[in-house]
């Protein structure tokens, strides 16, 4: 499981709550994986992250928009692969592969860890200086 600490924060409460809302939505996947879930199970939650990491996103390239944000495209593009890869291993669960459940979970843990402490926080003083707190 992770645990919400100030590592993960960006200082922008709304950008926070949705990053909690994830964390939260990955740590019910580690909790199914735990509990030996069936691939029915993984792919609802793996479904639910996707759904809101959808909105997450969607808020995130509107601010980046908005303030001219210049990684933009960079960022978009890691976005668009994260969607890639969690539609690939919704795939495979559909076939009935349980076993890369661990493979799942540690991929959504590495990216989101990684799009949070190192992606994200490219943009905290942009949204700052455009008034986002």
């Amino acid at each position: 499981m992770i645990e919400w600490d100030d590592k993960y924060s960006v200082g922008l409460s709304i950008i926070d709550d949705d990053h909690k809302k994830l964390i939260g939505i990955l740590n019910k996947a580690i909790y199914a994986k735990e509990h030996n879930a069936n691939s029915k199970e993984l792919r609802e939650v793996l479904k639910e992250i996707t759904d809101y990491a959808l909105k997450h996103f969607k808020t995130e390239e509107t601010y980046m928009i908005d303030f001219n944000y210049t990684g933009y495209q960079d960022h978009r593009k890691e976005h668009r692969d994260f969607f890639t890869e969690t539609i690939a291993y919704h795939d495979k669960l559909i076939e009935g592969d349980c076993q890369i459940a661990n493979e799942i979970i540690e991929y959504l843990k590495w990216w989101l860890v990684n799009h949070i402490r190192v992606t994200d926080k490219k943009y905290v003083d942009c949204f700052k200086r455009n008034g986002l707190k």
